[in-house]
């Protein structure tokens, strides 16, 4: 076969005369909305979008988490009339924070605005957050619920916030701030300020705009603009008392990751096990003195009692944002049990063996040192097969690198912040 058979298709480029074809005007500001079950509300932001942000070249890229309502459905069809549009479907993962991320990185505009899909978020204000950036006033602008006496009416409930305000409270005491609303999720932000957060972003809960303060090196200099956040008209808030768990992660993974880089995800693992082993020891000690079950019978039972515990909690707090429910909790629950089956053998048989050996120390010694054994392992293995994106068994050597390189498990993401 000839050698240059199959190469025009590949490597032909625009001719001059063509070449104005594969143009646009560049792009001034992208908008990042992510989105969740909300198709009710895609073709009403595009227009609100339009309608505001007159005289700006923009485009929108919704970042859906394979909506089971069609949502995704509805942006395609909506792209498929209007350029600026653009969808990311994200299967078999969700999480605000990640998919703000992912949208940033795919931006063509170097200024990013980050708005909800819920229509709370007022996108007038949107020229104004774009402006104090693209002038140079400030890295980001965000949009504050907090700036005026009624900005913050939209919230649905005392709870939220309640919520809300310890959040900012701790959010400007931890972190040293001095902003009205650093929890807001209404904001613009420089794309190369995105680009130098990567490294030291967490990624977990809902507050993305906190870890890009935090993360971004220099420290970006940030503006406030007064905004009413809105009542909602469709769908559900996806803010509960989780977040302040979610915050908690937040604080300790920035604090201690100078010293000890360690995912969040790992940390809340790591912290639910710790509860773990504490009721592995309560559960022996009750089966040795109440009940006089043999040693190595009541280190048994302790530790499936104590793997029930860690499963269900880091199905509700670690893994909220991919949590099982319904029949797969239960199937679930059934691969956690068969892959920490190789620790709970561990557990032991270590436990055992120190006991025998060491036959004046305290039984909780060995115990708990048993117990620890497992963590790690199980960390390991539930993330990729109980948990993980896929179910590919390649994820499990990636998962265990990720314990000590703070890789994500996101894959795609990895990917960009590579390329990035």
């Amino acid at each position: 076969m000839p050698e240059n058979v199959g190469t025009t298709a590949v490597n032909a480029q625009p001719d001059s005369a063509n070449e104005s074809a594969f143009r646009r005007a560049p792009v001034d500001l992208t908008i990042v909305i992510p989105t969740f079950n909300e198709r009710e509300n895609v073709r009403e932001i595009v227009k609100r979008l339009d309608r505001s942000l007159k005289g700006i070249c923009w485009e929108a890229i919704f970042v859906d988490d394979c909506s089971k309502d069609g949502t995704g459905d509805v942006v395609r069809e909506v792209a498929s009339i209007d350029s600026r549009i653009r969808l990311i479907l994200r299967h078999n993962r969700r999480g605000l924070s990640s998919a703000v991320v992912e949208g940033a990185l795919a931006a063509t505009a170097e200024f990013v605005a980050v708005m909800d899909g819920d229509l709370q978020h007022d996108e007038g204000v949107l020229p104004q957050l774009y402006a104090a950036v693209a002038k140079g006033d400030a890295d980001i602008s965000l949009a504050s619920r907090f700036l005026t006496a009624d900005g913050a009416d939209g919230l649905s409930s005392k709870t939220r916030h309640q919520i809300s305000n310890t959040g900012i409270k701790l959010a400007n005491l931890l972190f040293g701030l001095k902003l009205t609303d650093p929890l807001t999720g209404f904001f613009v932000i420089r794309r190369s300020v995105v680009v130098s957060a990567l490294p030291e972003l967490s990624e977990i809960g809902f507050k993305v705009l906190l870890d890009f303060i935090t993360a971004a090196r220099p420290a970006p200099k940030v503006v406030e603009v007064p905004f009413k956040f809105r009542e909602r008209v469709h769908g559900e808030s996806k803010l509960d008392n989780r977040v302040m768990y979610d915050f908690f992660l937040f604080f300790v993974e920035k604090k201690i990751s100078p010293f000890l880089p360690l995912p969040a995800r790992f940390l809340s693992f790591a912290l639910i096990n710790s509860f773990g082993i504490l009721i592995h020891l309560a559960a022996l000690s009750i089966a040795l003195n109440l009940f006089s079950v043999p040693f190595q019978s009541a280190v048994l039972v302790a530790t499936v009692i104590a793997m029930a515990f860690n499963y269900w909690a880091n199905n509700a707090l670690t893994y909220r944002d991919r949590r099982l429910k319904g029949l797969k909790f239960y199937l679930g629950f059934l691969v956690f049990a068969g892959f920490s089956s190789v620790g709970i053998i561990a557990n032991v048989g270590v436990a055992s063996m120190m006991h025998e050996q060491y036959d004046g120390l305290f039984y909780l010694v060995p115990a708990a040192l048993g117990a620890l054994l497992t963590v790690v392992w199980n960390y390991v293995v539930t993330l990729a097969f109980v948990w993980g994106q896929d179910r590919a068994k390649g994820r499990f050597l990636a998962n265990f690198r990720s314990l000590t390189s703070r890789s994500k498990p996101i894959s795609t993401t990895h990917q960009a912040r590579t390329q990035a």
